[in-house]
C-alpha cells in the first residue's frame, strides 16, 4: 500500500513526453493560466529530468493563490487550501496531509522553484503538455489573480528571505538541532553508526525502508538505492532522507547539505571546516519546528537514542 501511495503522488509530478535539456535544445518552457502567458521577469522555468521546475509565485498567484516564504517554507493559499513546503526537503504539506515528493523545492538564485504539475494540481487546475512547442497550459475558472511584475512596488517576491533577529541560537530562522518528539527510528539508523565525514567526503548506507534522494545543480536529480552504500564530496548538493510512516500518516525527514554555502544557510556555517550540516523539521505542539545542527554534533547525540 505504501509503494503504490507513493507512485500515485510522484505520478502527479510527472509531466509526461518532456524531453531532457531544455537549454540543450535552445528551447525555453512557456506556460499559460487560461491563454494568458505566465510572465517570469527573473526566473525561467526549467526542466530537470522530465519534469518543469518553475518560480513558485508567478503561476500560484495567476491561479488566484496567495504566496508567503517564511523561515525557508513556502506558504501557498488558495481559499480553503493551504500547501507548505520546505526548501530543500521533500515533505509537502496540503491540508491535513503530508506527501514526499520526488522533486524537492529548491532555492536557486534567489528565487524558490517547485514542481509545476503538482502546485498546479494540488490547486485545482488541469495541466496539459505540449513538446512540440514547448507549451505548458494549465486551465481554470478561478484564475483571477494577475502574474506578479517586477516594476509594481506592491509585489514582494516570496524567495527573498526576511533577515531573521540576530540570535546567536539559530540559523535562518531555525533552531539549534533537536531530535523528532514523535519518531526517531530512522535517525537511529542514518545518523547511529552509519553516517560518516572523512578527507571531505560523506559516506553511508541508506537505511532500508527509508527513501533518499541526491540533488545537484551539476547531476540533478538522484534517487537513491535502500541498502546501498554512496560517498559524496564535500560542495554543491544536498542529500534526503525520509521515511514514511503510513498507519500513522507521519513523516521523519533528514537533509544533509553538503555546502556550508548553501544559500538557505545565509553564510551563518562559512567557517565550518571539516564538517557539514544536517536540518530536520518535525512537529511539535501543533506547529512545525525548523532545527540545523553539523553532522558531527547529530552523530554524537544519536548514540543516546
Amino acid at each position: 500500500m505504501k509503494k503504490k501511495l507513493m507512485m500515485f503522488f510522484a505520478l502527479i509530478l510527472i509531466v509526461s513526453s518532456l524531453g531532457q535539456v531544455v537549454s540543450a535544445a535552445g528551447k525555453e518552457v512557456t506556460v499559460t493560466v487560461d491563454s494568458k502567458k505566465v510572465n517570469f521577469p527573473d526566473g525561467k522555468p526549467v526542466m530537470e529530468e522530465s519534469r518543469v521546475l518553475i518560480p513558485v509565485r508567478f503561476v500560484s498567484e495567476a491561479l488566484g493563490a496567495k504566496v508567503d516564504y517564511k523561515n525557508r517554507t513556502v506558504l501557498i493559499k488558495q481559499s480553503e487550501k493551504n500547501i507548505s513546503m520546505k526548501v530543500n526537503t521533500s515533505i509537502v504539506t496540503t491540508g491535513d496531509k503530508k506527501i514526499f515528493l520526488d522533486v524537492p523545492a529548491r532555492l536557486q538564485k534567489g528565487r524558490v522553484y517547485v514542481p509545476l504539475r503538482f502546485v498546479s494540481e494540488a490547486l485545482g487546475a488541469q495541466v496539459d503538455w505540449n513538446s512540440k512547442k514547448f507549451l505548458v497550459t494549465i486551465t481554470t475558472a478561478n484564475a483571477t489573480t494577475k502574474p506578479a511584475d517586477p516594476k509594481d512596488p506592491e509585489q514582494k517576491p516570496e524567495e527573498k528571505p526576511e533577515q531573521p533577529e540576530q540570535q546567536p541560537t539559530t540559523v535562518n530562522g531555525n533552531k539549534p538541532f533537536e531530535w523528532d518528539t514523535k519518531k526517531t527510528d530512522l535517525g537511529k539508523d542514518l545518523f547511529k553508526n552509519n553516517i560518516r565525514y572523512s578527507n571531505g567526503k560523506v559516506t553511508f548506507t541508506v537505511p532500508d525502508g527509508s527513501e533518499a534522494q541526491f540533488l545537484s545543480i551539476q547531476s540533478g536529480l538522484v534517487n537513491l538505492k535502500a541498502g546501498k552504500q554512496y560517498t559524496y564530496s564535500v560542495g554543491k548538493g544536498n542529500i534526503n532522507f525520509a521515511r514514511i510512516y503510513g498507519k500513522e500518516d507521519y513523516v521523519e525527514s533528514y537533509t544533509v547539505l553538503l555546502d556550508k554555502n548553501d544559500e538557505t544557510l545565509e553564510g551563518k556555517y562559512k567557517n565550518l571546516e571539516n564538517d557539514v550540516i544536517v536540518a530536520h523539521d518535525f512537529v511539535k505542539n501543533n506547529k512545525t519546528v525548523s532545527t540545523v545542527g553539523t553532522l558531527s554534533e547529530v552523530v554524537k547525540s544519536a548514540q543516546s537514542l
